[in-house]
């Protein structure tokens, strides 16, 4: 029994209504970090990445001149080009026609239970773009500490010291690969069947030969895998990255590195001086105040509880873009700044950020393929039809001595979605 064209036609209209009518309006509340940055403009897509420039510092040359003296010399700021490869991630749907002409029959059950399937993917597709603006760049979603059978005890989430449970961002359904812990060999794929995230741990249908502890995990597709394919640039890669490298083919610099402080893996309590040192060395740096702290909810709550009502006070009359709310707030010498509570973000960790030096390289934003000018198409020799979401995008930098991180902190662990 195949899908009519009627059918077809009903389940296009349907996907344009849901994406357009509910989903765009009531955005993801589990994902505010990705509504907080501007549009990346004034930049050249090659087809292969994005160009961009960058102002690395500003220009000197200011100086006192009497009368009829020649005036101090033109010497403008530095500037370079950055680049960035562009991040093409996907979401699969695929719906049964036995199940569609069931929903039919039964009055009332048809459009709901097709937005609900619409509703969870692109719920899923959304959470993966939030895990990719946190990520390190280099696909890594977790490590392996141990095997046991197929059962996998899963090292730290992005694979980073005090990173999390690891199986954050493991999901059942997911397929995965395997590499050695230098990403030069790759083990093989598998697909995720189950997970205990108070464990720590996640059962594949076959764990791939020669794998073995300390290896990563990056999310994968039959024939390719998020290390190949490449992922966004997101807070590790840009602010905790290694100040030696050249990010977005930048040569590092004095001034093209972001704060950092770290306490050697050793956990330990977030504290007023460590955050006043941090925002006043990232403004001697940047001449710019971070505008936004992001961190997981168990951060903030530990930091809290030094002032908890008066930071309560400060951060209740503060809105986000898209609406959302900050959690509490920084309290400094210049004011306040909200913070932002999201579970995808690495545990211990305070990221302080200038939401003006990130911009969001959306070559094409989240929303149903339609080339050919239908979101669903009938899958060849299968009673079933599929879509697909997409979206071609990176998180660029712009200014990245204007961000910093604090590291290694106590954190509330048993907050998990």
């Amino acid at each position: 029994m195949s899908a009519t064209p009627t059918v077809l036609a009903d389940i296009n209209n349907l996907a344009k209504d849901f994406f357009s009518n509910v989903y765009i309006q009531a955005q993801n509340l589990e994902v505010p970090l990705k509504a907080q940055f501007q549009t990346l403009q004034n930049a050249l897509f090659t087809g292969r990445v994005w160009i961009f420039g960058v102002k690395m510092q500003v220009g000197g040359g200011s100086a006192n001149a009497g009368a009829n003296f020649s005036l101090p010399p033109a010497a403008h700021g530095t500037y370079d080009q950055g680049q960035a490869n562009l991040a093409r991630t996907y979401t699969r749907m695929a719906l049964d026609n036995l199940a569609i002409e069931v929903t039919k029959m039964q009055q009332g059950s048809y459009r709901p239970a097709l937005a609900e399937t619409m509703s969870d993917r692109l719920e899923a597709h959304d959470l993966e773009v939030n895990r990719q603006l946190f990520c390190n760049g280099d696909g890594k979603v977790t490590s392996v500490s141990s095997i046991a059978g197929a059962v996998i005890t899963a090292g730290t989430d992005f694979d980073v010291t005090n990173g999390g449970l690891g199986v954050r961002h493991v999901t059942p359904g997911d397929m995965v690969a395997f590499y050695s812990s230098n990403m030069s060999t790759k083990r093989g794929t598998a697909n995720v069947l189950s997970k205990d995230p108070v464990a720590g741990t996640f059962t594949v249908d076959a764990v791939p030969g020669g794998t073995v502890a300390t290896d990563v995990v990056v999310k994968a597709t039959p024939d390719t895998d998020n290390f190949v394919a490449g992922e966004a640039l997101g807070l590790l890669a840009s602010i905790q990255g290694a100040s030696g490298s050249n990010f977005e083919n930048i040569p590092s610099s004095g001034r093209w590195t972001s704060y950092t402080d770290t306490n050697g893996g050793t956990l330990r309590q977030l504290t007023d001086p460590m955050v006043l040192q941090a925002i006043e060395s990232i403004r001697a740096s940047s001449r710019k105040v971070p505008n936004l702290a992001v961190c997981r909810p168990g951060v903030s709550l530990q930091y809290s509880e030094q002032f908890l009502p008066l930071r309560r006070i400060m951060g209740q009359d503060v809105e986000l873009k898209g609406g959302f709310k900050p959690v509490t707030a920084l309290i400094f010498a210049g004011g306040y700044i909200p913070v932002l509570g999201d579970l995808d973000c690495p545990n211990s960790r305070l990221f302080l950020i200038n939401t003006d030096s990130f911009r969001m390289a959306d070559l094409i934003g989240t929303g149903w393929f339609d080339g050919d000018g239908a979101q669903f198409l009938r899958i060849t020799d299968k009673d079933a039809i599929e879509g697909f979401i997409r979206k071609y995008w990176n998180l660029i930098t712009v200014q990245r001595n204007a961000n910093g991180v604090i590291a290694d902190l106590q954190d509330v662990t048993t907050i998990e979605r």
